[in-house]
């Protein structure tokens, strides 16, 4: 029941808002989100890789502005939170997955994006994974500002059995949804997907907000046999899977994106990965050379991820921006200009305090090629009497064209080539030549900070901390500012989650038992 494969071009055509103001309402464009899970830097031809073709995703950034210079945090649920809430993890206090079957979620407390742009006059969909709790029905995605829902709350689970630590997770809104055991999700996920929005271009009332949140090509590995067909010259089992699952995806994008062609031409459209690609620490085999590290890490590799807009409003399209942009930026940037105001001024008065490290308004960036406000971009920090074994990924920080880290955990600290590409006879969009030799424990140990000059050498090759002593210190004091706002990690909230007599994944104030 899969929606036909379409390699489409996608053709919307820019063109400039003009929005007016009256009572906080828009009449604005409507916004796709479009969320891969552990798409590898290099995955996409896009930057170089002729391994895998992804002429649809690529051609969101060739329609619009590629974003080169745009950093998430180095794994799913931590990203994930940042999209929705426009808050650091340094104060979410989410710095890694929600495990399944636990009572952790992103507070409830806060404000997310679909519930700002429902304020706005928007309808508002989520298809996909959510990640970001559910032992609760207040946290669910309907819970949260999404008027529907399609999709997993956990983390990872089967693509076909949609099985997950024993039970069944897939869901309709707050009900289970056994009616999709046995599809593959990304042909359910598309397929809603080109519903929601032909749904929309009929009943144009209001606009539409759609977070489309894709599995793919997270593990565990799996797809139908005759994407594998087309990667058999590819000599390593996994990196066909990931070659694969990554052209599934791929098809996806077309679909979606000739729906919005054919049915919503005033849309934006964003697509990016949750985090860098895991290379060889999960069993599955993503590319983010040239680039350092991958998942899980906050090298370039890990946070470094495929990011592009197109659209409505985007001007000068076909752009190729190196501005620095971080995963908290989209709420207030796509905020203020669905309202065409200062999007603070739609802050509920009982919301918690926005904080230095949280996101920015860079519309006029993305939207017209003007330089960003964004000077610096914080990857990870912690209080600073955290003991070092505690601080999860590490503290890293980049101002201008300097990057410090001091890492902690870091399983993949190194450059990995995917198996069956010559790295000497690849035309990688970034060329930092041959990597040196790794030194496994550069950067760890407490209060020890490498430091990078990440705009020369983006693939960090070069620890120069010795060289410049005075900028690692500069760096540490900005460091410090953050620390001092830190949060520890979130902990459980209430009862935990629950299977239920038919086997599923229930909330569990939904069964009775809260």
């Amino acid at each position: 029941d899969r929606p036909e494969a379409m390699m489409a071009a996608w053709s919307i055509l820019p063109m400039l808002l003009g929005l007016t103001v009256a009572a906080k309402k828009a009449n604005g464009p409507n916004i796709v989100m479009i969320v891969a899970d552990d798409l590898g830097w290099n995955d996409v031809s896009l930057h170089g890789s002729p391994q895998i073709p992804t002429p649809n995703i690529d051609a969101i950034a060739k329609r619009g502005v590629h974003l080169t210079n745009y950093h998430v945090q180095p794994v799913c649920t931590p990203t994930r939170s940042t999209f929705l809430s426009g808050r650091h993890v340094i104060h979410t206090g989410i710095y890694m997955p929600f495990s399944q079957g636990t009572a952790l979620r992103l507070n409830l407390s806060y404000t997310l994006l679909p519930q700002y742009l429902q304020k706005l006059g928007y309808n508002t969909a989520a298809i996909g994974k959510w990640h970001l709790g559910q032992n609760v029905l207040k946290a669910l995605p309907t819970g949260r500002g999404f008027e529907s829902y399609l999709g997993y709350w956990s983390g990872a689970e089967d693509y076909y059995t949609h099985m997950v630590k024993n039970g069944y997770d897939f869901q309709e809104g707050t009900e289970c949804a056994p009616e999709h055991n046995g599809t593959y999700s990304t042909y359910t996920f598309a397929e809603r997907a080109v519903q929601t929005i032909a749904e929309a271009g009929k009943n144009a009332t209001n606009p539409l907000f759609l977070y489309l949140a894709f599995q793919n090509v997270h593990w565990p590995l799996e797809a139908p046999q005759e994407y594998l067909a087309r990667f058999t010259h590819i000599p390593n089992r996994e990196r066909q899977y990931v070659a694969a699952m990554t052209a599934i995806l791929d098809e996806a994008v077309g679909n979606v994106t000739q729906a919005i062609n054919d049915h919503l031409p005033n849309t934006l459209v964003i697509f990016t990965s949750d985090n860098g690609g895991p290379v060889q620490d999960e069993g599955t085999m993503s590319n983010n050379y040239p680039l350092r590290g991958g998942k899980n890490t906050i090298w370039n590799g890990g946070t470094n991820v495929v990011g592009m807009i197109a659209g409505a409003g985007i001007q000068n399209p076909g752009r190729v921006s190196h501005e620095k942009m971080h995963a908290s930026d989209w709420l207030p940037s796509l905020v203020s200009m669905a309202c065409g105001c200062d999007w603070t001024t739609l802050i509920p008065e009982n919301e918690p305090p926005y904080l230095h490290g949280d996101g920015m308004n860079v519309w006029d960036m993305l939207s017209t090629g003007s330089a960003s406000p964004r000077e610096w971009v914080l990857h990870e920090a912690h209080p600073q009497d955290m003991p070092y074994a505690d601080t999860i990924h590490g503290n890293g920080l980049t101002v201008g064209d300097w990057k410090i880290v001091n890492l902690q955990k870091e399983p993949e600290p190194g450059w990995y080539p995917p198996p069956g590409q010559d790295p000497n006879n690849t035309p990688y969009t970034i060329s930092c030549g041959a990597p040196p030799k790794l030194n496994a424990s550069e950067c760890h140990g407490a209060d020890n900070f490498c430091l990078f000059n990440i705009t020369a050498d983006p693939c960090e090759h070069h620890n120069v901390a010795q060289e410049h002593p005075d900028i690692v210190q500069q760096l540490k004091g900005q460091l410090a500012q953050f620390q001092a706002t830190a949060v520890p990690p979130v902990v459980d909230e209430g009862c935990d989650p629950v299977i239920n007599a038919q086997g599923c994944w229930r909330p569990c104030d939904a069964v009775g038992d809260a």
